[in-house]
């Protein structure tokens, strides 16, 4: 069970880092805090190029952290080793997990064929623990709406991390037309409003503007979400609903 901790806290991680970096604007300098400390990690100078950055990904001590600053960079040259770690019998569970997210970056759904059937398994460690939330969300990165109810199910889960890994999954969930987009929006607005900690509201409503992005009908629910937030006592999420009100043209009430 520690291990499975170790694996859904360690990939939620990687997943939210990554998407904070996707927000940045311009070519690379506003990410570059965060860039400059994954090359520290992994012991690279500054003007290190993709090529040397991709042979990383052999090295199974520095493939996550590799494997994250591929994303940030868009290394596209990494794809075809992605997608031989993913299949590489050997590799480790968190080591395919992050390759599969980074391949689907890249629009690339060679690891689906790996991946969902250690979901559909009863007896893998995907299927037995939490970790299958994480694989249902990246199933739904490559348009595999299938597995919303292994999402769904963990919406009221009392651990925080639980619920973490949650809220990044349903916002994976996002098409024009398909149903559970708006099973997913639905559920967001809830966590939005009601989970307890303010973080995880946050989060969520991150993960519904995605959808709304996807889907502009739910751009209603965004706005029901900020407004609902807006007497929250925690600070930062206060600030950060008026804020993301303003850029919707709605002027929030002043304290």
């Amino acid at each position: 069970m520690l291990s499975c901790f170790f694996f859904c806290a360690l990939l939620t991680n990687i997943s939210i880092a990554t998407d904070r970096a996707n927000t940045c604007t311009g070519p690379r300098r506003p990410c570059f805090s965060v860039e400059k400390k994954l090359l520290g990690l992994l012991g690279l100078p500054e003007d290190v190029n993709d090529a040397e950055i991709v042979q990383l990904l052999d090295i199974p001590e520095k493939r996550i952290i590799t494997t994250l600053l591929v994303r940030y960079r868009k290394i596209s040259s990494a794809v075809p080793k992605l997608v031989q770690i993913v299949k590489d019998s050997n590799t480790l569970l968190p080591e395919k997990m992050a390759a599969a997210d980074a391949l689907c970056d890249f629009g690339n759904k060679e690891w689906v064929a790996t991946i969902k059937p250690l979901l559909l398994d009863p007896n893998s460690l995907v299927a037995r623990t939490h970790v299958k939330i994480r694989v249902a969300g990246l199933l739904a990165r490559a348009g595999d709406y299938s597995q919303f109810e292994i999402v769904a199910a963990s919406i009221g889960d009392n651990r925080k991390w639980v619920r973490s890994m949650v809220i990044k999954a349903l916002g994976n969930f996002r098409h024009k037309t398909e149903p559970v987009t708006d099973l997913a929006a639905e559920l967001l607005v809830s966590l939005a409003i009601t989970d307890p900690s303010p973080r995880l509201r946050q989060r969520a409503i991150y993960s519904l503007e995605k959808i709304a992005k996807v889907k502009p009908e739910a751009t209603s629910y965004v706005i029901a979400c900020l407004e609902s937030n807006l007497d929250s006592p925690d600070r930062t999420l206060r600030i950060i609903c008026k804020g993301m009100l303003r850029m919707h043209g709605r002027e929030p009430k002043m304290d």
